[in-house]
């Protein structure tokens, strides 16, 4: 079967189109009710930390119990809730309660400053928020600056007496046998989560995810066997929320740990748990590398590492493939306005994103809306099973995000090859001009990624006057430790690869560690800032 089609009169490329086993009609809390309900003794949570393992009667209880407690509060369908936590053991019950109220959550990062909180609690206006108690403070300083009055703070896992505890919603109620999830409406226009945008070029936005997408979701991608899958991401990441919903769709469990990224929890992932499908970021796996168990590690359950969020070099998948003994890497794309979008799983081809996923269909279009064909380079769009309706509050970005035949903006510049597969160039507002020629900021990482010496690198636009009638090419590089690497010997190597307008004429600077969002991408503006920081202080001195 093929993997992607290409129609040649519309020019889209198509995944593999298939029929949801679910009425995208239904609301998420049906659907997930009649899966709970189908496989009571099922596993679907193990917690890493206190070994707890919840099997799909217990969640559905405790999903159960929050929705009615949530009820009696005075939550009702459309009050929008704000979650602020990691992965603890009673979260997913909670966002799985509030999409069956029909109350849709917005996932923070646990980590947002006050101010970053504030923005979003301005932009959602949530009747009530869920927290951690390592973040509480935070939470509560972010609100304060929201609301004029009180609303409800729920904490997790917290042995306070000043606040209100989350779990206190999870008393019995004598009343869970009676649940039945109501039926709330058109799933197409009823939001089940606002996710926030990647905010890697400003403040981010609320991503509105409507129950017919999160039923598309779930329905159309089973597994053929269940399977252990595991990452660290809370639900404020893309990938967080669709390795949860994948528990559901494949009748999968799925491995939580309150654990920040560490080596060693992932080993203990798969070695102890039997991990089969994990997601990371890049700069997780290169971390994994230079650990020094990495070689010494049990990695037979391991059948699936997917990539994501970043520049994934082939030199870094050349070095997981070849210790994966039943299973290899693959290199994925996602949008929160999607959801998955392209992946490699097929076949590897170096430089390649992928084919489209199921449902998924891509177009590449010029600056004029044109459509382009193979090998073509130009914006990519994207359009799921179900139609992305758009960013909360905020028609201008809806307006210039979404054409008129449904297909969403990715920001990303990329081509098709004759057998579908998607190479990504760069990310539009990331391309500059040195000397009247397109820079790539993404091909010049992709050649300084290769030196030995080199963990990170980010790629900017160095002002070469004051007038920015041009920019150099710049590099910031987090260097190995111990790496006696030089800024002349990355250049050279650069200088031999590369077409002379490309050459880093802004230099090289290593760095300690390279600013990112919470979701692990590089945030290139403040990279520019340090890089111009440096330059400064170079010239004063």
């Amino acid at each position: 079967m093929a993997l992607c089609t290409y129609d040649e009169a519309s020019r889209t490329w198509y995944g593999v189109q298939r029929v949801s086993i679910y009425n995208p009609k239904a609301n998420v809390g049906e659907v997930l009710n009649h899966i709970l309900l189908r496989t009571p003794e099922r596993i679907i949570q193990i917690d890493m930390d206190t070994g707890s393992r919840l099997s799909c009667a217990e969640f559905r209880m405790r999903m159960v119990r929050f929705a009615q407690h949530l009820t009696d509060v005075g939550l009702r369908k459309g009050d929008i809730v704000a979650m602020a936590n990691g992965n603890s053991e009673n979260v997913a019950p909670l966002a799985c309660a509030l999409m069956t109220l029909g109350a849709p959550f917005n996932p923070l990062a646990p980590g947002f400053n006050v101010e970053d909180m504030a923005h979003m609690l301005r932009l959602t206006q949530p009747k009530m928020v869920f927290c951690d108690d390592d973040n509480e403070e935070v939470v509560r300083q972010a609100v304060c600056s929201v609301f004029e009055g009180e609303i409800p703070i729920y904490v997790f896992e917290s042995q306070r007496d000043d606040v209100k505890h989350a779990e206190d919603l999870l008393i019995p109620t004598d009343k869970e046998e009676q649940f039945m999830p109501a039926h709330l409406g058109d799933s197409h226009e009823l939001l089940s989560m606002i996710l926030c945008s990647s905010g890697t070029t400003g403040p981010p936005k609320g991503v509105c995810v409507t129950h017919a997408q999160t039923v598309s979701t779930i329905g159309c991608y089973p597994m053929d066997k269940p399977v252990t899958v595991f990452n660290f991401s809370p639900l404020y990441w893309g990938t967080g929320v669709y390795v949860l919903l994948s528990t559901f769709a494949s009748g999968s469990t799925r491995l939580i740990t309150r654990r920040l990224f560490s080596e060693e929890t992932f080993f203990e992932a798969v070695e102890k748990y039997r991990a089969n499908f994990v997601f990371m970021q890049p700069s997780y796996a290169n971390q994994i590398l230079r650990h020094k168990r990495a070689l010494q590690v049990d990695y037979s359950s391991l059948w699936a590492l997917a990539f994501g969020g970043s520049y994934v070099s082939e030199g870094l998948r050349d070095q997981f493939d070849r210790m994966l003994p039943n299973g290899r890497t693959y290199n994925t794309v996602g949008t929160s306005e999607v959801g998955w979008a392209t992946n490699d799983i097929a076949k590897r081809k170096p430089g390649s994103v992928g084919t489209p996923v199921v449902n998924v269909s891509v177009k590449i279009v010029d600056d004029d809306g044109n459509d382009l064909g193979t090998g073509e380079k130009g914006h990519v769009m994207l359009k799921g099973a179900e139609p992305f309706i758009g960013y909360y509050k905020n028609e201008e970005a809806t307006r210039s995000t979404i054409d008129g035949r449904g297909f969403a903006h990715t920001g990303d510049v990329g081509y098709f090859d004759e057998e579908g597969y998607l190479y990504l160039i760069d990310r539009e507002k990331d391309i500059f001009k040195y000397g009247g020629f397109h820079v790539s900021p993404s091909e010049l990482e992709g050649v300084v990624g290769q030196i030995e010496g080199v963990i990170e690198v980010c790629v900017v636009a160095v002002p070469a006057d004051e007038g920015r009638m041009t920019e150099l090419p710049t590099a910031a590089v987090v260097r190995a430790t111990g790496s006696p690497l030089t800024a002349e010997q990355v250049m050279k190597v650069v200088d031999g690869k590369v077409s002379d307008y490309k050459r880093l004429r802004g230099g090289v600077h290593f760095v300690e560690c390279l600013p990112k969002t919470q979701t692990g991408k590089n945030v290139r503006r403040k990279v520019l800032e340090m890089v111009l920081e440096l330059v400064k202080d170079k010239t004063v001195a």
